[in-house]
């Protein structure tokens, strides 16, 4: 009887494993196949962190109980190794270098409209991100979601930035304008001139989503800088609700069928959404005549599609320059995640990636420093 048990209790362990190695792979298989075709198969993606953990448990139960089990998520974990790097550092690159005087400090941050829907508090909110922004000493900055009043003395932030950060030159772009002064969408500000731009509008995109380029000289080369904002899942405020009452540890959960079906489909969307915005920013800088580097608010993780798209050829710096852990950059009330990024182009050199924990925005600001390679 007991022997019955024990090769029945190993038989569903071995069934459970097995289910977790095909999770992983599909979790593999989400990054080749665009969410605009299947997007279901995305959310195996994001699930990624939750079968590398089962598959590393099932390596040490295996080891323990019956040694020859433990390669099936070995294999698996190993086949899949280009995405754990992405995914999680677990040491800095000793490789790392010393950026040289030439470099150039990128900053990217989603900036939540600078507090300004904080009735009340939103001038200090304002105030204290701008100098946590000054601190950051960059010589470029991006941000998306940002925000400028127009209008005489109400919550300015444009004019601010440029005194601040001592970056006179500016290129904003608008994906949405409330009267005549507020002003939404995207911007780059820069401490080196600016000396050409555009933007790139998202097909079909009705939200405040798009990307800018920015062609900066520093130090005698130029730099095509890609400001990103890929398409936010937009949850109603009762999903968001439903979503806080899951992770509320205090609380008990109750299932609602209907706002976890809202959720799934919100997601889905997004996914489908995201995947044809990211094909269209790496077409055009495909097209580059100068070194790129690509930064921005993705909302996607590492083990995405929208991620293999748009670093395919690229350097991430998090990997390159010393990211550590998972990295999240995202403190929402969803799942936390990497989905803020700095790639650039492979004739650039990058040191020294940086996440500040500032806790003002609901995303970490990151910086790297990059360089064009000399002979």
């Amino acid at each position: 009887m007991i022997k019955r048990l024990r090769s029945f209790s190993k038989s569903a362990m071995l069934t459970i494993n097995i289910i977790m190695v095909i999770g992983i792979g599909l979790a593999y298989l989400a990054t080749e196949i665009s969410p605009d075709k299947f997007p279901y198969l995305a959310f195996f993606g994001i699930a990624y962190g939750f079968f590398l953990v089962a598959n590393i448990i099932f390596i040490v139960f295996w080891l323990l109980v019956k040694k020859r089990f433990a390669l099936i998520s070995t294999l698996a974990i190993l086949l899949g190794f280009t995405y754990l790097a992405s995914y999680f550092q677990a040491i800095p690159d000793l490789n790392s270098k010393n950026p040289p005087a030439r470099s150039v400090k990128v900053v990217s941050q989603n900036v939540k409209l600078f507090g300004w829907y904080n009735w009340g508090e939103n001038i200090a909110l304002r105030d204290r991100m701008m100098l946590k922004l000054e601190k950051m000493n960059g010589d470029i900055f991006c941000f998306q979601e940002y925000f400028h009043n127009s209008g005489p003395g109400i919550f300015e932030t444009k004019e601010l930035l440029k005194l601040t950060l001592g970056a006179p030159y500016v290129y904003d772009e608008y994906t949405s304008t409330v009267g005549k002064n507020q002003h939404y969408g995207i911007a780059t500000f820069s401490k080196f001139p600016i000396v050409g731009q555009g933007k790139i509008r998202f097909e079909g995109e009705t939200n405040n989503n798009m990307s800018i380029y920015t062609d900066v000289v520093a130090y005698g080369d130029t730099i095509r800088i890609y400001n990103v904002h890929a398409a936010s899942i937009r949850f109603s405020d009762s999903q968001y609700a439903f979503i806080k009452e899951l992770n509320d540890e205090k609380q008990e959960a109750h299932v609602e069928i209907d706002e976890a079906l809202g959720i799934v489909q919100r997601l889905a969307g997004a996914f489908a959404r995201r995947a044809k915005q990211v094909e269209q920013v790496k077409a055009h800088s495909s097209d580059s005549p100068y070194p790129v580097v690509i930064c921005g608010d993705f909302n996607d993780t590492p083990v995405s599609y929208s991620y293999a798209t748009i670093s395919d050829g690229l350097v991430d710096t998090f990997r390159e320059g010393g990211g550590l852990g998972i990295g999240s950059t995202y403190l929402g009330a969803f799942p936390s995640f990497r989905i803020d990024y700095i790639f650039h182009s492979e004739d650039l050199e990058s040191a020294n990636y940086t996440r500040y924990e500032e806790g003002i925005s609901d995303h970490n600001a990151i910086s790297s420093f990059v360089w064009v390679k000399k002979d």
